[in-house]
């Protein structure tokens, strides 16, 4: 599945981070995600900073959605992220008790007039930011233990660079481990090519397609692009390989 097919149909208790840099390029995703909710008529809560979530509606509505009509009729919640989660951190961690009663209980008033509902958070990108990443984590997999009572999907995005070698001392990997899909990139093709190219170059072409078969094969249970999933294969195994790759990917991709 591309990304676009997952933001516009991502499956109940789904759970999807996407990184990025480019600010509008994340209002893109977040409005493919948004407004195909709010057309089927699904509800959608948004938990954003304050100039992403003006940046969100902007793009609403050149998408032929008024996120003012949707916010009045109760369809569409906007909270700001850095007040909702204030509500439920204690000594520097999130609370079980207290997010669900914010979180969850939002989702459960949301879900008495629409019956499906589809969120989206930046909380644990704010906790990430600012070092707090084992708040991060737990925060994570406090949306995770939710989504066993509560059915909605969830869309997450991290201010990462998935090409910075230092995101693959561990970052990264966290980030996976508690989300069922991964967007690295709104162009899959493009990167899974630049990492073969580049495994290829830095490597014998048949060591390099031996290399990524075996990452092929050792894919975790998040859902990802086969470059990606390499990249994250050749980190854990064979590190300054993978730096060497991750420059020529970089590489080739900035010269695009």
């Amino acid at each position: 599945m591309n990304p676009s097919e997952l933001l516009r149909n991502p499956g109940a208790g789904d759970h999807i981070v996407q990184t990025y840099q480019d600010p509008a390029l994340l209002a893109d995703s977040v409005t493919e995600y948004l407004a195909a909710a709010l057309r089927a008529g699904e509800a959608a809560i948004v938990i954003a900073r304050p100039q992403h979530q003006r940046k969100f509606s902007a793009a609403l509505a050149r998408h032929g959605v008024s996120a003012q009509e949707c916010l009045e009729r109760g369809q569409l919640r906007l909270l700001d992220a850095e007040e909702t989660l204030a509500r439920f951190m204690a000594d520097g961690m999130p609370q079980w008790k207290r997010f669900h009663q914010v979180v969850g209980g939002l989702i459960a008033e949301v879900r008495l007039q629409y019956a499906k509902v589809r969120a989206y958070g930046e909380m644990v990108d704010l906790l990430w930011q600012r070092g707090s990443r084992d708040a991060a984590i737990r925060l994570e997999e406090y949306w995770n233990d939710l989504g066993k009572l509560q059915t909605f999907s969830l869309f997450c995005a991290y201010f990462i660079d998935p090409l910075d070698s230092k995101a693959y001392d561990g970052a990264l990997q966290c980030v996976c481990k508690v989300h069922s899909h991964l967007i690295p990139t709104r162009d899959y093709e493009r990167l899974n090519e630049a990492v073969n190219e580049a495994a290829t170059k830095v490597l014998e072409q048949p060591l390099a397609h031996i290399l990524l078969s075996l990452a092929a094969s050792h894919r975790t249970s998040t859902h990802m692009p086969p470059g990606q999933a390499a990249l994250l294969w050749l980190s854990q195994n064979m590190p300054r390989t993978a730096d060497k790759v991750l420059r020529e990917v970089r590489a080739s991709t900035t010269a695009q």
